[in-house]
């Protein structure tokens, strides 16, 4: 009588680690958050008010670092990249150290620090990370555009005027 084995390949085995690596990272942001929600709370008691207001304040830290983390880990070999073909004369460029930025989105800032390519022959630059988490150009990310651009349909055009402002600094 034979037994079915189960082919387990080394992509498997990587894809694994990879997830419960996330996962870690994910559990060890949480919990710098929760020590963060602790130290804010009243003493002796918080009342649910108080929890609220806290977790409320809090909430984007929380949010903004979970799509970090995922981002980040995602992303990895883009972020390491050291070696960049130029798109238009197909010579070997090299990374100049990380620049970072912030991208503004509706969940909160999510900081990048991300290679830049310069091809001194063709005289163009890029940040392949950029393009591939499909970034806009400004700090304000689609997601908070399509959300303003939403809100403005569905009120009058001084609320949304208003409401926009608040939208752009929801990360602050």
């Amino acid at each position: 009588m034979g037994c079915a084995a189960e082919v387990i390949t080394l992509d498997d085995v990587r894809a694994r680690q990879q997830h419960q690596a996330l996962r870690h990272q994910l559990h060890e942001r949480f919990d710098r958050w929760l020590d963060e929600v602790e130290a804010q709370l009243p003493e002796p008691k918080a009342t649910v008010a108080q929890v609220s207001e806290t977790i409320w304040a809090l909430r984007q830290s929380l949010t903004a670092g979970v799509a970090q983390t995922i981002v980040e880990q995602h992303h990895q070999g883009e972020r390491d990249r050291q070696v960049l073909r130029c798109a238009t004369c197909d010579r070997l460029v090299q990374a100049r150290p990380p620049v970072s930025r912030t991208a503004r989105t509706l969940v909160g800032d999510i900081e990048l620090a991300r290679p830049y390519f310069y091809c001194r022959y063709c005289q163009l630059g890029t940040y392949p990370l950029d393009e591939v988490l499909g970034l806009s150009a400004g700090q304000i990310q689609l997601d908070v555009q399509q959300a303003a651009t939403e809100l403005a349909i569905e009120v009058p055009y001084d609320t949304a005027s208003r409401l926009f402002g608040r939208l752009s600094g929801i990360a602050q």
